[in-house]
């Protein structure tokens, strides 16, 4: 036994302590008992004849209106850059399917979710490198790796030319050569290789802690920094690129590394093709989807405890200059 746990045996503040962490948790586990409850008795009340419980959390999600003013402008401005996105890799042969909140909105909403301003797409990456190298020439959009210094993130994002305010994000994947016998272990490894990742671009842009960004912003000199470290990761853990199992690389945001790890690809692909609806148009997503949702989100037709809008801060430099742009564009009115 530790001299903590000791001590918490013997003084006072120490059981005081452990009495009010049980208490908190107590109330905790009450109120969400209290919100399931309710919120039963409010789909309950709107039922109508014939209709199961799902069947009205479906219709009520679809009736729910979408957003207006600011935020709606926001959404119209990253539907552009999806759809404007979709039609080059229809052309080419490259493949996205939507995930995240996107595909939580497009399965529930047929579109955002209404109090929601992001995009996330998923592609596999070589369809990835492929999009940067048509995206390179292109007039209208372009893609570029953006950094949050202070969390070593690096993040792409598909933005247009002209503005930088208006963006989607990309989630890149790759396959993994694994077998089921070293497959946790391995999953250890390319999490412990995120981290050294994170710790790298947190060295490499020390010079930019002090300074204040409202959002994630390009850098070219380390692009070329993380571009030469990624390949000397590579050389130590050769093995994606192959394999019957997938994941997100080691140069991805942490949070966007799935916490089941890895997963096997005849589990998700092929995609099932133009499967769900998102704002007018269709589009593709893992043969699972629905659990994914339920992993991610647990039962996703719940009722949110918050209509807050996230990322807020990110869209106010420039924002108006922006919706200006939008409006010449006829992007929005």
């Amino acid at each position: 036994m530790s001299i903590r746990e000791k001590l918490k045996k013997v003084l006072p503040s120490y059981r005081t302590e452990r009495r009010m962490n049980e208490a908190m948790e107590t109330l905790r586990k009450e109120i969400r008992e209290m919100d399931k409850k309710q919120e039963y008795l409010f789909f309950l009340s709107q039922m109508k004849p014939g209709e199961t419980m799902q069947q009205t959390r479906q219709r009520l999600c679809l009736q729910m209106p979408k957003a207006t003013g600011r935020l709606r402008n926001i959404q119209l401005a990253e539907k552009y850059i999806l759809e404007r996105v979709k039609d080059v890799c229809d052309a080419n042969g490259l493949s996205l399917f939507l995930v995240g909140g996107t595909l939580m909105g497009a399965v529930r909403h047929h579109g955002f979710i209404p109090w929601d301003n992001d995009v996330d797409i998923g592609m596999m990456r070589q369809d990835y490198l492929k999009l940067r190298e048509l995206l390179a020439h292109d007039e209208t959009l372009r893609v570029e790796y953006c950094y949050n210094y202070k969390e070593g993130l690096k993040i792409s994002k598909v933005k247009f030319r002209a503005v930088d305010v208006f963006w989607i994000d990309i989630l890149v994947f790759d396959c993994i050569d694994v077998t089921p016998e070293n497959l946790d272990e391995m999953w250890k490894r390319t999490q412990a290789l995120n981290q050294e990742h994170i710790r790298k671009i947190r060295e490499l842009s020390a010079q930019e802690q002090g300074k204040y960004y409202c959002r994630p912003v390009e850098n070219h000199e380390l692009d070329r920094l993380t571009a030469e470290f990624e390949a000397e990761q590579e050389k130590r853990f050769p093995y994606f690129g192959r394999g019957d199992y997938f994941c997100e690389p080691i140069n991805c945001p942490w949070w966007s590394r799935d916490e089941r790890g890895i997963r096997p690809v005849e589990k998700f692909f092929p995609l099932l093709k133009d499967e769900v609806e998102f704002e007018g148009r269709r589009y593709d997503v893992w043969q699972n989807y629905d659990w994914a949702l339920r992993s991610s989100y647990g039962d996703y037709w719940c009722l949110p405890r918050s209509l807050s809008e996230p990322h807020t801060t990110e869209f106010d430099e420039g924002l108006e200059e922006g919706f200006a742009w939008l409006r010449k564009q006829g992007i929005i009115e």
